[in-house]
């Protein structure tokens, strides 16, 4: 399998075998399967709007675990609907014997996030290619005792220190200046 990238840079702890793209579009033409992987700020609500869904190849299969309004809900339910994102239901039984490589009419949405979360726009449920789960990754007692522990480890180490040591990339930036 070919992995392909894009980043506001380059990632030097990436293996040799992803192959980076500085230009989204031109990363987004190539590739069969789209898994979105950012924070939610303004900037990033809708990113994956009509225009990227559209870039996306005929066919190709968006995952999205990173936060529901990544995603513009109702152009990648046109997509779903128009059959850019679709499905093909003649290969029902045979397509999990095919790649996406030959086959271009394999293709699905995998959602763990939603925009109005824990509300799912019923729209979503009547697509047979679209996996809709719980946003739940983190539900357990050991994580949510992790999690706990690392918030009050932060919160002590910004009254003693003024910064905790979990920042997002822009932060850590303006700390270092």
């Amino acid at each position: 399998m070919r992995i392909i990238y894009h980043s506001r840079r380059r990632n030097p702890y990436a293996p040799e075998y992803c192959e980076y793209f500085e230009d989204v579009e031109e990363m987004l033409k190539q590739a069969d399967v789209l898994s979105v992987h950012v924070p939610l700020r303004a900037e990033t609500i809708g990113l994956v709007g009509e225009k990227w869904i559209r870039t996306l190849r005929r066919g190709a299969i968006i995952i999205n675990t990173a936060r529901g309004k990544v995603i513009d809900e109702n152009a990648m339910i046109k997509a779903l609907e128009d059959g850019h994102v679709r499905f093909c239901p003649k290969c029902i039984n045979a397509c999990h014997r095919l790649t996406v490589r030959e086959h271009r009419q394999l293709a699905a949405v995998g959602l763990d996030v939603f925009p109005n979360e824990p509300q799912v726009n019923p729209r979503l449920l009547e697509f047979t290619n679209v996996t809709l789960l719980p946003h739940v990754g983190t539900e357990t007692q050991d994580t949510q005792r992790a999690m706990e522990v690392r918030a009050l480890t932060n919160l002590r180490d910004f009254l003693l220190t003024g910064m905790g040591k979990d920042l997002v990339l822009e932060y850590k930036l303006k700390a270092r200046l």
